[in-house]
């Protein structure tokens, strides 16, 4: 739903709150308490029914709003993911942006992620000098 369609409902709700304040006042003049009542009635019904509709379409829209941001942001990620500002390249096993890094390289491969490696403590250099920690890959 779009502003347009909200504005319509919205000025559709007032054209019948005004309808509702017509026939209240045209039920001040029937003079049969009966029909009177069964009118008031009546209109207590629709009133209800317009404040529910009134509801939905809030909510309605407040939906649309939410849908609509998470979409921009969704597809601000999707470019920023197409056209990142500068690509990784591998340097020694690794990979590097400009002067950061490394990064590992299966997770980069084969996800697509950016993980940082962590330098292996002395005595696990053996195995390899960094180690990612998400993928637990070692690299000399």
């Amino acid at each position: 739903m779009d502003a347009l369609d909200a504005l319509k409902a919205i000025t559709s709700g007032k054209a019948a709150i005004d309808g509702i304040k017509v026939l209240a006042e045209y039920a001040d003049g029937i003079k049969d308490v009966q029909k009177r009542g069964e009118f008031m009635r009546i209109i207590g019904e629709l009133s209800i029914k317009l404040a529910e509709t009134q509801m939905k379409l809030a909510e309605q829209t407040q939906d649309n709003i939410n849908l609509k941001e998470k979409i921009n942001a969704l597809e601000k990620e999707v470019e920023k993911l197409k056209n990142p500002k500068s690509k990784p390249i591998i340097k020694d096993g690794l990979y590097y942006i400009e002067d950061d890094g490394p990064f590992c390289p299966g997770c980069y491969d084969n996800n697509n992620k950016l993980i940082r490696v962590s330098e292996a403590p002395d005595a696990m250099k053996v195995l390899g000098r960094y180690r990612c920690q998400v993928c637990k890959a070692q690299y000399k």
